[in-house]
């Protein structure tokens, strides 16, 4: 199918129909092309031997969506406590203070949010919104495997604590 165009530059009748649909093609294909917000994007950390895994070192800032699995291979509940750190801190300070005060601890530090209470097997989702700064995940449950009721170490002075970067 061809435009018909006179000398002058006009669309001739019978045109238009083609220049409509064309339009209305082009309209629709960027409405449906995407063009709204992205989701966030989507981390997944695992937590066994009381120590997190798969997260990065370092990510981006803004909104991020973290999927929290507790793999333990006996019955225990922890936690994903994100907290910031205060210039010129690290884990090693976190581990050193959970030793220290145990689960009080955690009041010690900005918290950004938290997913709190994961049994063994289970898996929680959250969104978060962090701004450029050095972070941790904590886990302040007492607890021992097998015995999820016992009362001891916070799970944080045990070394349950994972320090990465957000640029």
């Amino acid at each position: 199918m061809r435009l018909r165009v006179s000398s002058s530059g006009r669309l001739l009748p019978g045109s238009g129909a083609i220049l409509a649909l064309a339009s209305t093609l082009i309209v629709l294909a960027t409405a449906c092309g995407g063009g709204g917000e992205k989701a966030p994007p989507t981390y997944s950390v695992s937590v066994q031997k009381f120590r997190y895994n798969g997260f990065p070192t370092s990510i981006p800032s803004g909104d991020l969506t973290i999927s929290f699995s507790n793999r333990e291979n006996l019955d225990i509940v922890h936690e994903m406590i994100l907290l910031s750190l205060p210039s010129g801190k690290t884990k090693d300070d976190v581990v050193s203070d959970a030793k220290a005060k145990g689960p009080d601890a955690e009041g010690d530090f900005l918290s950004f949010g938290e997913i709190g209470d994961v049994d063994t097997g289970a898996t929680k989702a959250q969104v978060f919104n962090l701004p450029a700064g050095n972070y941790v995940f904590a886990c302040f449950e007492e607890g021992n495997l097998g015995d999820p009721e016992a009362k001891g170490k916070a799970h944080a002075a045990r070394g349950m604590v994972f320090q990465f970067t957000v640029t």
